[in-house]
Parts: C-alpha cells; structure tokens; sequence
C-alpha cells in the first residue's frame, strides 16, 4: 500500500476524550498524565491508554523528568495540522462559550496556538503586521518585509534568531476561532516569549488563554496600533 495511512489518524482523532487531551496540550506546554485526566474527564487509567494511542499515531511524545513522566504535542508541524482541522469543525458552539463561560472567552480572544500567539488578538497582530508592511503577503507566502527589520528591532525582537536557518522565519497558520491567518514560525514564537516576559500577556491557570494585562494593552496600542476595544472585540480600529 503506497497511500498515506489516514485511517490511524483519523481513529486517534475520533474519541472525543483523545481530543481534549490534544486540545489541552495546544499551548505547547508538556503535562502529566493525571493533568491530563483531569482535564479530559478521565481515570488515570484511561488516560495513559489514549497517550498511548496519540503516541503511536506521531502526534504525541513523552519524556521524563525525574519521577514524572510528561506528555505534549510533537512538534509544531503536528499542532498547525491540529490547528487547521480545528478550523474545519462546527462553530455554533462559540457564541453560546463566550456569553457564559469568562475564561473561554479570554480563550476566544487571546491564547497559545503550539508556541505561538492565536484568537482575535493573533489575527490583529497578523493583520496590523502586513498593514504596516513589516510582514510582505504574496499569494500564499508570507516574508518579513521591508519595514521588518526597524520594528522588531524596535521591540527588541532578533528576525535573524532561529535555530534551523532552513525553516522560514515567519508562516500562516489557519486560527480555528477566527477563521484567519495568525502567524506562526519562529518569529511568532519570539512575539509570544517577549509578550510572557515583559508581561503583556499572562497564562490562565488550567486553560490556553492568555489575560492581556493593563501593562499590554498599552503596548499593544502604541507598538501595533491596536486600541483595547477593538482587541476586545467592541470596536473598529
């Protein structure tokens, strides 16, 4: 048989545990298998046996650390396919999610996508970038552009920093929420990091969402051009 085997993909994809297990993992971070029982609503018993399950499928990996053992997403090629099949799924249930749930709310506007920055603010900051000509769209290729290099330098941002000069520095990746391109690639890793450090954007205990602090609205608004209404989804730009 020469064709791909989608078929041990799709069946890694199809519970619906297994999926919030994956979801959970999103944020890039690694977690233990009682996290993540938790988080799927299962025993520990079954848990272990979905990661099993992912691990054997390529879209899972563990590794230990000292008496734990730790489980996350593989690599970031297999959280951009996660990302884009998420965008393919029925969206009813997010209006419902944001009027009665704050912190999936926060989720919609702001949160980690694998290492990067997704939700509203993610398609803004994309959609400023290109706008601003420091991110050059052409068809379906996307390269730093000529007001690149002052911008980041700017915020402090190295567009020459990666750890594989093959990759491209910066890339689309499909926001599932917004319907549109975020961006990701190394460069959208460096934008998450600086936002973490400098405190512009703080992790939600035991969700992918980020609350945007008073300290990055500010940031935000003066370096992106990004009014806090129109982040927050209350306004046009």
């Amino acid at each position: 048989m020469t064709e791909p085997r989608l078929d041990i993909i799709g069946a890694a994809l199809a519970d619906p545990s297994r999926s919030r297990i994956l979801c959970e993992m999103m944020d890039g971070r690694a977690f233990t298998n009682k996290e993540l029982a938790c988080s799927a609503n299962v025993t520990a018993q079954t848990a272990s046996a979905h990661l099993k399950l992912l691990e054997a499928a390529g879209l899972t990996v563990s590794l230990r650390s000292g008496r734990n053992i730790y489980h996350r997403i593989a690599n970031a090629e297999v959280a951009g396919v996660l990302e884009t099949l998420s965008s393919l799924s029925p969206t009813d249930h997010l209006y419902r999610t944001k009027k009665n749930n704050p912190l999936d709310a926060d989720a919609m506007c702001a949160r980690s996508c694998y290492n990067h920055i997704a939700g509203r603010l993610g398609v803004l900051i994309s959609d400023r970038l290109i706008a601003l000509d420091v991110i050059r769209l052409q068809g379906g290729t996307v390269s730093i552009g000529p007001e690149g290099e002052s911008f980041f330098r700017g915020i402090e941002i190295d567009i020459l920093c990666s750890d594989n000069p093959q990759k491209p520095v910066v890339k689309l990746c499909l926001d599932w929420s917004e319907r549109r391109h975020h961006l990701s690639g190394p460069l959208a890793t460096q934008i998450m990091e600086k936002a973490l450090k400098m405190k512009w954007l703080e992790r939600r205990t035991g969700s992918r969402a980020f609350a945007i602090t008073a300290y990055g609205y500010e940031i935000f608004a003066h370096e992106f051009s990004l009014s806090r209404d129109y982040i927050d989804g209350n306004t046009c730009p």
